[in-house]
């Protein structure tokens, strides 16, 4: 039996309103991953528009090819920068290896690889979609499961 806080008295949620909360639920948890994917490319474009508007080019050292993968670059002046937020793009890259990067000039953090742009972002965000909507499909199996299990039964306040 569900149990209810004391502040609720005598509150006794129906299988019918259990049944429409979890749907809402899915459908919010799907419309958050959805806005978020959206979000990736989205921000993956504005960073390298940033990059065109504001562009440096410099050739730059792999330190490492972790999960973050982290370069050392001169700018224009001479300055060495290794920005801490790694580099965009490195798909291929292995320590020590020499590659072209675009940096923005007033943003030396904002670097990513010469010739890869947002467009590659969105291969990975939408694999992340096309599984929240498999995820999707089974909590609505689930629920729907559920709920015709609990028609049998004709009880009107949940178990």
């Amino acid at each position: 039996m569900l149990t209810v806080p004391s502040f609720l008295g005598s509150f006794r949620p129906t299988r019918a309103l259990v049944h429409r909360r979890l749907v809402q639920a899915v459908i919010a948890l799907f419309l958050l991953v959805t806005a978020v994917c959206g979000m990736i490319v989205v921000n993956a474009a504005v960073n390298d528009a940033k990059i065109s508007g504001d562009r440096g080019v410099a050739v730059a050292d792999v330190l490492s090819d972790g999960s973050t993968t982290l370069v050392r670059f001169r700018d224009d002046a001479g300055v060495y920068h290794q920005p801490d937020r790694g580099l965009k793009y490195p798909t291929g890259l292995s320590q020590g290896d020499r590659v072209y990067v675009d940096y923005q000039r007033s943003d030396t953090e904002n670097v990513k690889v010469q010739g890869r742009g947002w467009t590659l972002s969105v291969i990975p965000a939408l694999s992340v979609w096309l599984v929240s909507v498999v995820v999707t499909g089974l909590l609505f199996g689930a629920v729907r499961l559920w709920w015709r299990r609990g028609k049998a039964g004709a009880d009107p306040a949940i178990d």
